[in-house]
């Protein structure tokens, strides 16, 4: 990478919408075409324009050039309506370090584990409300609650609303690139009830709990004000709430129609730990995050201009034949699957990622356990706008009835 009059110089074009249903169809298709036209770097005019990365090589090193690859004032493509930056991932170094310390002691491998427990009671809890009927919405009843009721209880908040939680995640994420009105009002009745937790929280006294720590951050020395609070609170709400039940359902359809891979989770378990890093790299619901550039350069033979947006497409890097061989296929003893950048790589690395495989493994195990033979009652719904989350939205499923274990 080099400066240079980056606006002088011929570029890479590419006709891509990410938001489009053409896209949603087969995106990785999109990527695979692109890597082979010898762009993998390479502008489309959609959106006010931005550069799509999508070989490993040039996301890998862009996601660890934070001086380069902005992440304020927005991770997405059209930019966020968010009246604030959601913190701490729309931040730039030496801020984002800060910020991450505010909360990083309760995202620690350990602390996962430690709620692993919890984790198993409520899988259960959510299974035997449906076992007996022998038919279920996996995603519906299932993968969305659970992450759901995590981070509430995690936050301290009240629990039995986490289906309130859900819809305005939901609305705010996969509604602003087709309806922003919409999302704006599903976000704004997110604000409101933060800054009301706010005002209880302070009220009745600071705990030892995920709310309480965001309430103590600091920034530059500084206590985090009351926007910076709420953003930050709705990035826990955003990454606890989608993307953990997006990779779950995505999993959950493959097992759907591959039943020789589900028999072997089934005869040995613990085949889903050790195979969640490459279930990751093929399954991951967050195909890309974006970033701005700062200046004028030359960034693998492509001359971006400072301003210009461009989307490190994770999910792309994660199938690029020159890391991973046959990329596309599943191979659960993948030597290298520890490389995949499901959840992105450098500073801004996801910060729920111990939470997210935690909750991941307990949610599979319990599933292939208690409902074993759940086959397809109706073809997969996906989300509408893979530009945002590619995953499942609903996974309806039947299955033989069985018994409830509280």
């Amino acid at each position: 990478m080099t400066d240079t009059q980056a606006d002088s110089r011929p570029r890479a074009e590419v006709d891509l919408d990410h938001h489009s249903a053409e896209f949603r169809e087969d995106p990785h298709g999109t990527f695979r075409k692109m890597r082979e036209s010898g762009c993998p770097v390479a502008h489309s005019d959609h959106y006010e324009g931005f550069w799509a990365l999508v070989d490993y090589a040039s996301v890998f090193e862009a996601a660890r050039d934070d001086a380069l690859f902005n992440s304020f004032p927005s991770v997405g493509v059209p930019a966020s309506e968010m009246p604030l930056p959601i913190l701490p991932i729309e931040s730039d170094p030496p801020e984002t370090q800060e910020l991450r310390e505010v909360t990083l002691r309760r995202f620690s491998p350990g602390s996962a584990e430690r709620f692993r427990e919890s984790a198993i009671e409520m899988t259960n809890e959510a299974i035997d409300a449906f076992i007996e009927r022998g038919e279920c919405d996996l995603v519906g009843e299932l993968t969305t609650p659970l992450p759901a009721r995590l981070i509430l209880r995690l936050l301290k908040f009240d629990e039995s609303r986490h289906m309130d939680w859900v819809r305005w995640v939901h609305s705010t994420v996969h509604d602003r690139a087709h309806d922003p009105e919409k999302a704006g009002i599903a976000g704004m009745e997110m604000f409101g009830e933060i800054v009301k937790h706010m005002e209880e929280r302070r009220a009745e006294g600071l705990g030892d709990d995920l709310f309480s720590d965001i309430l103590r951050g600091t920034l530059n020395g500084k206590p985090l004000d009351d926007g910076q609070i709420t953003m930050y609170t709705v990035l826990m709400m955003l990454g606890g709430m989608d993307t953990t039940s997006g990779f779950t359902g995505n999993v959950l359809a493959r097992l759907c129609r591959d039943t020789d891979l589900r028999q072997q989770f089934i005869d040995d378990p613990g085949l889903i730990k050790k195979g969640t890093d490459e279930l990751l790299r093929l399954y991951t619901p967050t195909l890309g995050l974006a970033r701005t550039v700062s200046r004028d350069a030359e960034f693998h033979g492509q001359p971006l201009c400072q301003g210009d947006r461009a989307i490190l497409m994770w999910a792309a890097a994660n199938r690029d034949p020159a890391v991973f061989e046959d990329p596309d296929k599943l191979d659960l003893s993948r030597p290298n699957a520890k490389k995949q950048m499901a959840f992105g790589v450098g500073m801004h690395r996801c910060l729920g990622s111990h939470y997210a495989k935690m909750m991941f493994e307990v949610m599979m195990t319990q599933i292939l356990k208690r409902l074993p033979d759940f086959e397809l009652a109706a073809e997969p719904e996906l989300f509408e706008d893979a530009g945002e989350v590619y995953a499942v939205r609903k996974l309806r499923v039947r299955f033989t009835p069985g018994k409830r274990l509280g």
